[in-house]
């Protein structure tokens, strides 16, 4: 803890380091609050948030709950590539800011966020340091300057404990429900300023550090001045343990000219200014698993589940006739010992007894007053798991690490301020009868086309999913985006309540007031976009799904449009599968709308392009294969009259299908697996016979050496056009094996790759088949190559050491030469 004390007409300011989520950290804010009375308690947050402060404190909020942070950098103030920031702030019952924001408040005291908005936070920190690291997660109070540290390392190697966390629990979590809160305060600031110093100056700057604590230093002044003249006036500041000594150096090196200096905090901040309207800053519930440090929380302790019970034990430890940590972790045995039971009947109130003493065993034998997480583990696994812990006897530790994390979500009061795109989603839940206050997995069953609730609650998912509000999650069901599953006629979701479902919610508020407002919303936003046909034909799909029937004329007419501009041959053939898959099952979704035309038209515009797609690269093979070969399918059911729901025969476009065929054909360098791809389909529309085939196949065998490198591409090319052409008679497999037996070992193993992934179109039963042939070609049979004996592994490894002698041998031999002879 550090006081400075400030000229008479100044304040008196207490600074407190705390480590986020720390129950020993909120009990002693909470005690030294309690017993300073300050005026004015100051937190270390952005100050933006603290509009939302009388909501946080509000006794019908329950935590855990986060506040959402975002900037959108519309003028690149942070970045030329102007991106979206998304972070969290989350706050547990134990977390000491907001132990300080109750009790502050609870004693009268102003209370306050002082660190710098979320944008200028950003703007200040270095691409890839700091809040601008990669990940899909982004934390405000991170406590990993604190936690990794050379000086720590040192002090566990010193210690003999395996990570930061149990050093943590062992001196500072267990030692500090016992000491008086200056010592206490004094030992962690010992310890944050030997892990200050172990830091490089020039990572604080990158990480943004130095900018924020200019910036506190600065707002901590303000209060002061503004207190001028009242007495008592005291300050009480909570802030990140790493931050505390160099607000320490910066209050108290401060006269009274550089403290008006640094209020405005602008001379030392290497940052652009940011603009507020591009600032957006929420409440939102939070769960203890999203909050868990270990399930990618990089802020924070482990096991939240565990610490809010020691967390209330503290609270009515007179109450209480054991010690809280004691307390807790005889509550987990036996409730882990019960989860057990019930999953394999394994564990036995005995075993309980034996976990509990080996806990205050161990707690003894590591020089802990109480037993903690790490004992209770390692009890549990010692006294649970029977016989060798792996995979299949863990269930114990998963059973014993889910009641460590807590289930617990929190709720916000009626005046948290939150969209009402969050209301409507809460609405909705309740009125289809689907859990947000748990974050265990359930599963749905919709008969999406029988029954009328059914398939609301599956517009509600797809529209939810169209937010990217991860909720729910399609398992089964027909899918107009990958054709899957069109036979069924029921869809199986499974959904579970997380933060990102509420982030993501907060985020789509700008399209609308309600999911579906926002969905259409971000429908029409994502349509003026649209530059290609995939796109448009990608958000008809999704239009019909979440029945926006109101969206479906403006994506059909942008559609067309997309149709005739777009020359992509990919986006025009990924545009006809689409539409395709529309119009095969449009009426199960009760549609009027008619696509057929711009199938046509897809087809007209891909025909044209065609030709041009012979010399295409390897890597773009395969999809210029199944681009070709989803043509031909299409067209091929028109032709018959299959009628794809309103198609007319066309046997027109079938010749010119055919005919751009063969003018790729004639290209002296068209790609191999194309020109593969191209003979099996025009040997399976019956424009080229079996004989002509073969004498393509010959050209490539007998050809050039680089020609017979390109055999397999060919091969693999063929057989995904016509794969029956090798139960044609034995002619293609002869000539393979033939031409396989002819090269040397170095071009077939060159060859091998692309020759096994010709030989995936086949199943398993036409692969047996085709592997009977080839045994027959050699005098052989099926059980003869069975029963063939490999080389035993001590034949194997004594040819090896008789090579590695006479090589070695050799070599001698050669250098005696050379010493000989010169």
């Amino acid at each position: 803890m550090e006081t400075i004390l400030r000229r008479q007409e100044m304040a008196e300011i207490k600074l407190l380091p705390v480590r986020h989520h720390s129950p020993a950290c909120a009990w002693q804010v909470q005690r030294m609050i309690e017993t300073w009375h300050p005026q004015a308690v100051l937190i270390e947050g952005p100050d933006t948030a603290s509009p939302l402060i009388p909501a946080m404190i509000d006794p019908a909020t329950k935590a855990p709950f986060a506040v959402y942070y975002s900037y959108d950098d519309t003028a690149g103030a942070v970045s030329e590539e102007k991106e979206k920031y998304r972070c969290y702030y989350p706050f547990l019952d134990y977390s000491p800011e907001l132990a300080a924001l109750r009790t502050g408040s609870a004693q009268g005291a102003k209370v306050a966020f002082i660190d710098l908005p979320y944008g200028d936070i950003l703007a200040a920190s270095r691409e890839g340091k700091g809040m601008r690291q990669e990940g899909d997660k982004s934390n405000y109070n991170d406590d990993y300057l604190l936690s990794r540290n050379a000086y720590l390392q040192r002090l566990c190697e010193k210690t003999g404990l395996r990570s930061f966390d149990e050093f943590w629990e062992k001196y500072f979590e267990l030692e500090g429900l016992m000491q008086d809160s200056e010592t206490w305060f004094d030992n962690l600031l010992t310890y944050c300023r030997q892990a200050r110093e172990s830091t490089p100056q020039e990572q604080l700057k990158e990480e943004g550090c130095l900018a924020r604590e200019a910036y506190m230093a600065g707002k901590i002044l303000d209060v002061a001045r503004e207190m001028a003249g009242t007495s008592p006036h005291r300050i009480l500041v909570v802030t990140g343990g790493f931050h505390t000594p160099a607000l320490a150096q910066r209050l108290g090196g401060m006269d009274e000219e550089k403290s008006a200096a640094a209020s405005s905090a602008q001379a030392d901040l290497p940052r652009k200014l940011v603009s507020a309207k591009d600032q957006g800053v929420y409440l939102m519930p939070y769960s203890m698993e999203a909050a868990d440090a270990l399930n990618g929380y990089a802020s924070g302790m482990p096991f939240p589940g565990f610490y809010q019970e020691i967390w209330e034990h503290v609270q009515a430890e007179e109450q209480e006739e054991m010690p809280p940590y004691t307390k807790a972790v005889l509550d987990m045995v036996v409730t882990t010992g019960k989860a057990v039971r019930r999953a394999e009947g394994s564990a036995s109130t005995y075993d309980e007894i034996c976990a509990c003493s080996m806990a205050e065993g161990l707690a003894a034998l590591r020089g802990k007053p109480q037993p903690g997480a790490y004992e209770l583990q390692d009890a549990v696994l010692s006294c649970f798991v029977k016989g060798e812990y792996n995979l299949a006897t863990d269930e114990p530790m998963r059973l014993l690490r889910r009641q460590m994390t807590g289930r617990r979500v929190g709720e916000l009061c009626q005046g948290a301020g939150e969209p009402p795109v969050l209301q409507d989603f809460r609405t909705l839940c309740k009125r289809y009868g689907l859990q947000v206050s748990s974050t265990l997995e359930n599963e749905v069953t919709l008969s999406v086309f029988g029954k009328k609730k059914h398939r609301q609650m599956s517009m509600f998912f797809h529209r939810l999913l169209f937010l990217q509000a991860p909720y729910a999650r399609r398992v089964k069901g027909p899918n107009l985006q990958t054709g899957r599953d069109r036979n069924l006629i029921r869809e199986i979701w499974k959904y579970k309540w997380n933060a990102q479902v509420m982030a993501a919610l907060i985020d789509a508020s700008v399209y609308g007031g309600t999911v579906e407002e926002a969905a259409r919303g971000l429908a029409a936003e994502q349509l003026k976009k649209a530059v290609y046909a995939r796109e448009g034909a990608l958000l008809l799909s999704q239009v019909l799904e979440m029945g926006l029937e109101g969206q479906l004329e403006q994506v059909y007419g942008r559609l067309q449009e997309l149709l005739i501009s777009d020359t992509d041959f990919y986006s025009l053939a990924e545009a006809l599968r689409l539409l395709t898959m529309v119009q095969q099952l449009r009426r199960l979704y009760d549609s009027g709308l008619e696509v057929q035309g711009m199938i046509q038209t897809c087809i007209r515009r891909l025909l044209g392009l065609l030709p041009g797609m012979a010399r295409v690269k390897e890597e773009d093979m395969a999809r210029c294969m199944e681009a070709i070969k989803l043509l031909y399918q299409v067209i091929g059911r028109m032709e018959s009259g299959e009628k794809i729901e309103g198609g007319q025969p066309d046997s027109a476009l079938l010749d010119s299908y055919f005919d751009a065929l063969l003018v790729m054909d004639r290209d002296s360098e068209i790609q191999a697996g194309v020109h593969g791809c191209i003979h099996g389909l025009l040997y399976g529309g019956g424009r080229e016979s079996v004989t002509q085939t073969q004498q393509v196949c010959r050209g490539y065998l007998t050809g050039t050496r680089e020609q017979q490198l390109k055999t397999a591409l060919f091969f693999r090319g063929l057989f995904f056009g016509a794969k029956d052409l090798v139960f044609v008679g034995e002619d293609f497999l002869r000539m393979l094996d033939e031409f396989l037996m002819q090269i040397g070992e170095e071009d077939f193993m060159q060859l091998l790759p692309e020759l096994h992934m010709a030989f995936t179109y086949f199943t398993p039963a036409e692969t047996d088949r085709i592997a009977q042939t080839a045994a027959g070609f050699h005098g052989r049979n099926r059980r003869e190559l069975q029963e063939q004996q490999a080389v035993p592994e001590v034949w194997y490894l004594y040819g090896r050491e008789l090579e590695d002698f006479a090589l070695e041998e050799m070599g001698t031999a050669a250098d005696l030469k050379e010493e000989v002879y010169g």
